[in-house]
């Protein structure tokens, strides 16, 4: 007779499925997505191409404006590298450069571009010296959920089913959750049961509801890297499994790069558990191993379409916010401001339209976590000893930061969907550290699976009756101007 070790992950895997995908909708489940970005990537590896063949799926042509085929691009965060015949014979690769100055320098017949490679200083030419224009489109997110993707894609290209895909893989985030617990806690005095409360506070009650339901490119990545992170911490609690921790890590920062920033857990456990010279030099070899070989073939695959091993493309990202990104950064403490504001202060209204004062309303740039994901208040009420509790307290902390100080407060969003990037490890501290045996624990995750759960199945349904409209960027409407 099957015991818990295995029922409990089976009945947890399948019950977030149906939950995810009863979120998602039919509809959405049984259809690529409208942002299938991924997919086309893994075509195009298929093809033998790194880049996009033709225009990226929602562009609108002149002939088709004209033809009332349709008004305006829909399309969203494709890449698009420019290629330029001098009147010289010479060729340039590059980006226009899109701030107030390089406009005033346009008026006057010189166009300022920022060339790919290592060399990101501007080059002026006189708009008569350009022969011709060629653009080559690409996916600029990092290629790791390409990989989950190719079999699907293999079979039904890029008609493949993203949505169910992201789905499936966001459920087995709680059954790599579940296991930890189980395995590291035990299920006696009932810590079975906090376990399972723990696995639905992630599942259900926190932003990784929406994401994990609505598989465009953006979510997709953030439940593999997710996943991916999970599966890290398990396989380096107490430096168990080196060279499997290793290669998660490596998994998760070519699904979001700025998951490299979780390595101080590994640390940790590798300086704790680890004694003597040789062990510790032998485990960090085995855990370095994996991290070396993938993200050298990860900067192989940039040099290749950008000739920068580090740059993925997201400089040259065809939006409206390039002009920001160019005079301000793409990383600045400017954005800090807005972006603790949309993590844990921005609250819904109750104003606008058919619907007011009967269902909340929040920003497009979400909502704060403290209605979202409340169980994060159990976090400094533990009792328990936890030696990893720094380890991925600091870690959560740094990885956090990068998205902190991002161009993008993470729109169109219900709640602040970055926090999926981090908030697996402060659940992971919070549970080892004995929050989550707290009566109230429940309570909490109750409350935020409510709110999660109406924001996900109106995300997708009701989009126009969730969010503010007027003013459509409320409360950061100056962004727009």
């Amino acid at each position: 007779m099957l015991d818990r070790k295995y029922i409990a992950p089976l009945v947890v895997f399948l019950v977030a499925l149906l939950g995810l995908c009863a979120l998602a909708g039919r509809e959405r489940l049984t259809k690529p997505s409208h942002d299938n970005h991924y997919a086309h990537l893994a075509q195009a590896w298929l093809d033998g191409r790194l880049h996009h063949e033709g225009k990226p799926p929602g562009y609108c042509s002149p002939k088709q404006r004209r033809a009332k085929k349709c008004r305006r691009h829909t399309y969203d965060d494709w890449a698009r590298v420019w290629t330029l015949e001098l009147r010289d014979g010479s060729t340039l690769k590059g980006f226009p450069c899109k701030t107030k100055d390089c406009q005033a320098l346009r008026r006057r017949g010189v166009e300022a571009w920022l060339p790919l490679g290592l060399d990101h200083s501007l080059r002026e030419i006189e708009s008569r010296d350009i022969v011709s224009r060629h653009e080559t489109w690409y996916v600029s997110f990092p290629p790791g959920p390409a990989l989950a993707m190719l079999p699907a894609v293999a079979i039904h290209g890029t008609a493949a089913r993203d949505v169910l895909l992201t789905c499936v893989l966001a459920a087995l985030i709680p059954v790599v959750l579940l296991r930890l617990f189980d395995r590291e806690r035990g299920i006696t005095g009932g810590r079975g049961r906090e376990h399972l409360w723990a696995v639905a506070a992630w599942t259900f009650a926190s932003p990784a509801a929406f994401v994990g339901a609505h598989g465009r490119v953006w979510f997709t990545a953030q439940i593999c890297g997710a996943l991916c992170l999970c599966a890290y911490v398990s396989s380096g609690w107490n430096c168990r499994r080196p060279a499997l921790a290793g290669l998660w890590l490596a998994l998760a920062v070519t699904c979001r790069p700025h998951l490299a920033f979780a390595l101080p857990f590994f640390v940790g456990e590798w300086w704790r558990e680890q004694k003597g010279s040789r062990a510790r030099l032998n485990a960090a070899l085995r855990f370095a191993a994996p991290l070396a070989i993938i993200g050298a073939l990860v900067m192989a695959n940039n040099y290749a379409r950008f000739e920068d091993p580090l740059e993925f493309g997201h400089r040259f990202l065809d939006i409206r916010w390039q002009q920001r990104m160019q005079e301000v950064g793409m990383f600045s403490t400017d954005y800090l401001g807005r972006n603790l504001r949309c993590a844990f202060s921005l609250l819904p209204v109750w104003r606008d339209g058919p619907w007011d004062g009967r269902l909340p309303r929040v920003s497009v740039h979400g909502s704060s976590l403290i209605l979202g994901a409340p169980w994060l208040l159990a976090l400094g009420l533990g009792r328990e000893r936890c030696p990893q509790r720094w380890g991925l307290l600091i870690s959560a902390l740094a990885v956090a930061l990068p998205s902190l100080l991002y161009q993008n407060s993470g729109q169109l969003q219900f709640s602040y969907r970055f926090a999926v990037d981090w908030l697996a490890l402060v659940l992971i501290a919070i549970v080892f550290g004995g929050g989550a045996k707290r009566p109230w624990f429940p309570i909490l995750v109750t409350l935020g699976a409510a709110w999660q759960l109406y924001g996900a199945w109106m995300f997708g349904r009701r989009p126009g009756q969730l969010f503010v409209t007027d003013p459509p960027s409320w409360p950061f409407e100056n962004e727009l101007e």
